[in-house]
């Protein structure tokens, strides 16, 4: 499905199956997420790392350590995208059903998509990312 086709889904109905998917999954990863941050134990300063961080599996083999602080708010920043993805999502079903020309908001509805899909593809190894989610 393509981002115009896509678009189209999403002013036709309130709720399209596709993008309730994509954003509950984002979410429920995000959540995950801040479940596995607030579990982690801070790293000890002598393990030559900077305090405050958390190691992250990458994949089967790898690990990442990421500073707690730039991760927390990069969950934050996807989950305002989101956020303003929805009530961008509001303001044009409020509009279509009030006879609005919304061209512009469609637009910005794509583009928000477009971002919502490169989040996701952080998840990409997850069992229940889509393939159909691919940017």
């Amino acid at each position: 499905m393509d981002d115009a086709e896509l678009t189209v889904r999403v002013i036709a109905a309130s709720g399209p199956p596709v993008v309730d998917d994509l954003t509950t999954f984002l979410r429920k990863r995000i959540s995950n997420d801040r479940e596995a941050l607030n579990a982690a134990p801070a790293t000890d300063p002598a393990d030559d790392l900077p305090p405050l961080g958390f190691i992250a599996r990458v994949n089967h083999s790898t690990m990442a350590y990421l500073p707690l602080a730039r991760f927390r708010a990069h969950l934050d920043a996807v989950e305002s995208t989101l956020d303003k993805f929805e009530a961008a999502l509001s303001h044009v079903l409020r509009g279509k059903q009030m006879g609005w020309d919304s061209n512009n908001a469609q637009v910005a509805l794509t583009a928000y998509m477009d971002v919502i899909k490169l989040h996701a593809l952080e998840y990409a190894t997850h069992s229940d990312y889509k393939e159909n989610w691919r940017p």
